[in-house]
């Protein structure tokens, strides 16, 4: 092959490549989509590939492992031309066992509340640890306790509500004087 016909089929084959690169995957996007409908994590969903519609859509199976340990199972409708998600569906007998009080996890939670007491009061070097109370946390909001420690002393504490749905500061509220 001539000089000539490598430089016809290189840019051919690159912008081959780009646009092979650039759609979106089907199967993630659709595990990324259970996710978020499950609350759960991203690594508890498998999801496959299982055919197609009349239309021309893939279907995609997906079934999610629960934090109580039951499994929720579901599917999703993509297009193929694109690989986007045009439906996602939970199957009837599962939807009760979804969890949708919480939307954020305990520790999403601790890390909210440790960074508000950062911006407060500015340690320096010094480490903030929240710790998430259960007994005293309901449904729509996370309660956690804070302390700020600096060279083995705790120099501040406090508490602070998180919203379970939003991941807002409801409350915030820290110990008068420094403790050493």
């Amino acid at each position: 092959m001539s000089l000539r016909g490598y430089t016809i089929l290189l840019p051919a084959a690159l912008v081959l490549a780009s646009t092979l690169a650039g759609q979106p995957d089907p199967i993630y996007d659709c595990r990324r989509r259970a996710a978020v409908e499950t609350n759960t994590s991203l690594n508890g969903i498998h999801a496959k590939q299982r055919g197609g519609l009349d239309n021309g859509n893939i279907v995609l199976l997906w079934e999610a492992k629960l934090v109580n340990g039951r499994t929720v199972s579901g599917f999703c409708e993509a297009t193929p031309q694109t690989g986007r998600i045009v439906r996602i569906g939970i199957d009837q007998p599962d939807r009760e066992s979804i969890n949708r009080g919480y939307r954020i996890t305990p520790d999403d939670a601790q890390r909210i509340c440790q960074r508000e007491a950062r911006a407060r009061f500015s340690p320096g070097n010094g480490e903030i640890g929240a710790r998430w109370l259960p007994n005293t946390s309901t449904k729509e909001t996370y309660r956690l306790q804070w302390r700020m420690d600096s060279a083995g002393s705790r120099m501040r504490s406090g508490w602070c509500e998180v919203d379970s749905a939003t991941g807002r500061i409801r409350k915030f509220h820290a110990n008068d004087g420094w403790y050493w």
